[in-house]
């Protein structure tokens, strides 16, 4: 190759270039030495940083939480207990004298279940009225009921209505039955047979009398009907 001032000044121009990059290159290596050397390991990199999502924030210390301002509980009202209305029974009792008894005088409205104070066994017996006079077994005649209920040292007496037109009867002779079991019902307000038989006077549905087993001694009759 000739010497040509061109070609020379060519190869020194490549050859200034080629030293600049090498110097450049070697100048950035040094830097990058330099940084690991004096800088940490822990050193997070800020755009990382901000670009994950699952970045944890850390409180720096001495810093307030703010409070979780919860809204205020307010107590259920209490229920009111509701108590069952207690419907009063309208029986009403009283006591008078009769034919020489002790009585019972027992006023209760129509529909109202009769039921015996005390536990026995029933009988019944039917009788007419026929000509001023109190018969039995008169047929084709209104018939008045007596139920009795007699235990082993107390029998009561009732004197209800007409059958079948006053008071219908549920239970039949000869039954046995418990303290508080059904013994009639009342159809109407009609009186007891005792009006009939006795005294125009008494209008109450059932007339009562009580005695005392196997003595037959008479025994006040209000306190067995009192309810």
């Amino acid at each position: 190759m000739r010497g040509d001032p061109d070609v020379r000044s060519l190869l020194q121009t490549i050859g200034g270039a080629a030293l600049g990059v090498g110097l450049g290159l070697a100048i950035l290596g040094l830097g990058f030495v330099v940084s690991r050397l004096t800088l940490p390991d822990n050193v997070i990199d800020a755009s990382a940083a901000t670009s994950n999502p699952t970045a944890t924030r850390i409180a720096s210390p001495g810093a307030t939480t703010p409070a979780t301002i919860l809204p205020s509980v307010v107590p259920p009202s209490p229920v009111p207990t509701v108590r069952p209305t207690i419907t009063p029974d309208p029986l009403v009792v009283t006591g008078f004298r009769g034919q020489g008894l002790s009585l019972a005088a027992l006023t209760m409205p129509a529909g109202y279940t009769f039921t015996s104070p005390i536990a026995g066994k029933v009988k019944v017996e039917l009788y007419q009225y026929v000509d001023g006079q109190i018969r039995q077994g008169v047929p084709d005649q209104p018939s008045y009921p007596y139920v009795y209920v007699t235990s082993a040292d107390r029998q009561i007496k009732l004197r209800p209505g007409l059958l079948n037109t006053d008071v219908q009867l549920l239970v039949s002779d000869g039954d046995t039955v418990a303290a508080g079991a059904p013994l009639f019902k009342t159809v109407t307000t009609g009186a007891s047979s005792w009006r009939t038989f006795y005294d125009q006077a008494i209008l109450a549905q059932v007339v009562a009398s009580v005695t005392a087993q196997p003595s037959g001694t008479e025994v006040d009759p209000v306190p067995v009907f009192k309810r």
